[in-house]
């Protein structure tokens, strides 16, 4: 995803699956290491936000006031629950992730919070 000028732009904005249902809002972006391109965000849910998930954005668009994923709600409701330390994925993580999201894990990124 190359049209976020900074990472952090994303944080607080709108996230609608790819049916156009609204998910939630991006909690925080986690971008490679090697790259500094945008890899995943979480995503607040709920009525008050609490819960939030990692999606990827492999397939994602940004305008200005929304961020489309490439996944369903569904996909992205019942995503195993990660809690990233450091700022990082380890790799039990990324790939429990990427198996989730039925992504190709060979690329998997090296991720630090953005």
């Amino acid at each position: 995803m190359k049209d976020v000028e900074r990472a952090q732009d994303l944080i607080g904005t709108p996230v609608f699956d790819r049916d156009g249902d609204r998910i939630g809002r991006v909690g925080n972006v986690y971008v490679d290491d090697v790259t500094q391109q945008p890899e995943w965000v979480t995503v607040r849910m709920g009525l008050l936000g609490i819960r939030e998930t990692f999606v990827p954005l492999n397939g994602a668009a940004a305008s200005e006031d929304r961020l489309d994923v490439g996944v369903s709600k569904a996909r992205v409701k019942s995503a195993p629950r990660v809690d990233a330390e450091h700022g990082h994925l380890s790799d039990r993580e990324g790939t429990s992730l990427f198996a989730h999201y039925g992504l190709d894990d060979a690329d998997e990124p090296r991720t630090a919070d953005a």
